[in-house]
């Protein structure tokens, strides 16, 4: 499964992979994504025929997508990392380079470690979804800045709008405990990376852990602001400014805010619901 969307990519990158996997021994078929939801016709086309094994070449929101529809499939996950970020891959210690990680989802099948995903409104999430100050900066990134900086390009406009990012009122429920309280941004992470290392979420958050971790960023002075930079770094929650628990569910409400993300796919709306699907699907590692 190709995104050919994106710059690193296009739509002769599919030959490549093809042309790679026969001298490998194996025989494959390219598929496209497409923009939007690619769940179902993802898990439609594998479907088709009798398939051991699905690679995703993309970046982290066609990474989960794929992730997606592997697990309805029951069908093992290689990872070809195209995209800007490429957390999930990182996050599992796979190449950089796509040949690299390519070969090894062929030459190392069968063999793989169980992750899980979070199921968040209609789609799935590897990674994280959030209200907030993460949606803002996925938004107001410029495609030419990810395209000549990768992820720098994330930590450059965070650092610009860290500074301006309003509070808002939100209310959450986490495993049935209501809570209501003011933001800067909240998060449900899957995977703990924070655009590059060694920045983190929050402490002791892994993508095989059977948990979501809720991650609620509140500073309201410059020197809180401060304080949560440093905190993302040392991989610290002061349970003030940052607040993180870890979850099995979640649903979080914020009326004055107009956008979410999910993997870094930024849509419209104001509610984010999630659930954890612990062990969902098996990446080749």
């Amino acid at each position: 499964m190709v995104n050919p969307a994106l710059p690193r990519t296009g739509a002769a990158f599919g030959e490549k992979l093809l042309s790679q996997s026969k001298d490998l021994g194996w025989d494959g078929v390219v598929l496209p994504t497409r923009s939007g939801s690619n769940v179902e016709a993802i898990g439609a086309a594998l479907a088709r025929d009798d398939f051991q094994l699905v690679v995703a070449a993309g970046g982290d929101g066609t990474v989960a997508e794929v992730m997606a529809a592997a697990h309805h499939r029951a069908l093992p996950i290689g990872i070809v990392p195209r995209g800007t970020a490429n957390i999930v891959a990182r996050e599992l210690g796979l190449p950089a380079t796509w040949r690299k990680a390519f070969r090894r989802a062929l030459t190392r099948f069968p063999n793989g470690r169980p992750v899980d995903l979070a199921r968040v409104n209609d789609g799935y999430s590897a990674l994280a979804a959030g209200i907030g100050f993460d949606a803002a900066v996925m938004r107001s990134t410029p495609q030419a800045l990810k395209f000549w900086l990768g992820r720098a390009a994330y930590l450059l406009a965070g650092a610009w709008w860290l500074p301006r990012a309003p509070l808002f009122e939100c209310s959450i429920r986490a495993d049935g405990e209501e809570l209501s309280l003011s933001a800067v941004v909240v998060l449900v992470v899957n995977a703990g990376m924070l655009g590059a290392a060694p920045f983190r979420f929050g402490p002791n958050i892994a993508i095989d852990d059977g948990w979501l971790d809720l991650c609620v960023y509140r500073p309201r002075t410059a020197v809180e602001r401060a304080q949560v930079l440093w905190n993302v770094l040392t991989h610290r929650s002061d349970g003030m400014s940052m607040l993180q628990r870890k979850v099995r569910s979640v649903d979080i409400k914020a009326p004055d805010v107009q956008w979410h993300e999910v993997d870094g796919d930024v849509y419209r709306g104001n509610v984010l619901r999630a659930e954890i699907v612990p062990g969902a699907v098996t990446v080749v590692l």
